[in-house]
């Protein structure tokens, strides 16, 4: 009996079938389509390649490539750079704030005196504050002298042209004790109850709110135009470092706290631009 010869691959792949449908009641055929099996896989092939490229141009020419990670939009890559700018620009303003609020503590607590204190000066060098002053030569350390001497708590120039703004009292009461820079009383003494409300004297942002052995607890508001105001010796505080407060806006109470004071009362300074000056000139208690 002889052997059936084998199909080839090749031969299997151009066999040639029709698909069918019959009608079940007339037993009628009707043909379908006819094709060979390679055609067939050819054009599975041609379709799956057609919607794989379809697929890939619609994400990658329609907004949904954003819901696929590795993919951002031109507008966040934008928002990007932009709030990375914010940052530094932050991130700069916030180091320059802590050197200034660090030398306001230094000052407070006695380590330095205002005539060493220099905005402009303080660099941060191993979290330590160094001043770097400048030396002037003799001429012009005569010539600064004098200025300083004349002008350095001059009331009438700071109100007459470059100060404008309208304070409110901190408090109201007797003053005990007024402005003296050459001893070293940077402000006024006012006498007031114990736990007195203490006023913010303008708006402005708190940049110090804490207790210091030699005035108890203290807090260092400043201003706008280069002005900070300084409330010493409360027996609270109610607000924060940081916090922002409004034009005579409760920010302690009076008291009696710390080394250096004598009864109840509200040691009050009013710096302009690194400088004491004389808070009865601009407020009337």
């Amino acid at each position: 009996m002889p052997k059936k010869k084998k199909n080839t691959l090749f031969e299997k792949l151009s066999t040639r079938f029709h698909i069918l449908l019959v009608n079940e009641k007339t037993l009628e055929k009707k043909k379908l389509f006819s094709s060979s099996t390679s055609s067939l896989l050819v054009s599975l092939l041609f379709t799956f390649i057609l919607l794989l490229s379809t697929s890939f141009l619609v994400i990658y020419f329609t907004p949904l490539k954003e819901y696929f990670r590795g993919y951002t939009s031109v507008e966040l890559r934008e928002n990007s750079i932009e709030n990375a700018l914010k940052l530094d620009s932050l991130e700069t303003l916030y180091i320059m704030q802590s050197r200034y609020i660090n030398a306001l503590k230094d000052m407070l607590a006695g380590n330095i005196s205002f005539e060493d204190f220099n905005q402009d000066s303080i660099k941060i060098q191993n979290n330590a504050i160094e001043l770097e002053l400048i030396k002037p030569n003799e001429e012009d350390s005569l010539l600064r002298a004098m200025v300083e001497e004349e002008d350095k708590y001059n009331a009438f120039d700071i109100l007459g042209e470059r100060f404008t703004t309208v304070l409110f009292p901190p408090v109201r009461g007797g003053l005990s004790s007024s402005f003296d820079p050459e001893n070293k009383h940077y402000g006024v003494d006012i006498v007031m109850p114990q736990n007195s409300p203490v006023h913010s004297i303008s708006e402005g942002i708190v940049v110090f709110s804490e207790w210091t052995s030699e005035t108890g607890y203290v807090i260092i508001i400043e201003h706008v135009n280069g002005l900070t105001s300084i409330y010493k010796h409360n027996s609270s505080l109610v607000k924060s470092q940081g916090e922002r407060v409004e034009t005579g806006e409760i920010i302690a109470f009076t008291g009696n706290t710390g080394e250096l004071t004598t009864g109840p009362h509200l040691h009050f300074e009013l710096w302009y631009q690194g400088e004491p000056v004389d808070p009865q000139s601009y407020i009337e208690f």
